[in-house]
C-alpha cells in the first residue's frame, strides 16, 4: 500500500471515529439533561456527526448504516428547521 493511500485511510478512519465520538457526546449529554433534544448546539452536533459518518460509511461501502444515518440526519434537519 503506498504511503498516499495509508494518509487516506487514517484520515477516512479518523473522520469515521469524530463524527461517532460527536454523535455519541451529544446523545450523552442529552441523555444527562445537559443539552436538550431541540437545543442548537445538539442538533449541530448531530448534523456533523452524521455528515461525517455518511461520507465514512458511504466510502466503505456500509450502505446499511450510509441509510441509516441518513435518515438520522434528515430527521435533525427537520427538528434544526422546525426549531427557526
Amino acid at each position: 500500500m503506498e504511503i498516499r493511500q495509508m494518509k487516506q485511510d487514517k484520515y477516512l478512519d479518523s473522520l469515521g471515529w469524530g463524527g461517532g465520538i460527536v454523535c455519541l457526546i451529544a446523545y450523552g449529554l442529552n441523555t444527562q439533561q445537559i443539552l436538550a433534544s431541540t437545543s442548537l448546539a445538539f442538533l449541530t452536533m448531530n448534523i456533523f456527526g452524521c455528515c461525517c459518518l455518511i461520507y465514512y460509511t458511504y466510502k466503505k461501502q456500509a450502505f446499511a448504516n450510509t441509510f441509516l444515518n441518513g435518515v438520522y440526519l434528515f430527521m435533525t434537519v427537520l427538528a434544526l428547521v422546525e426549531k427557526f
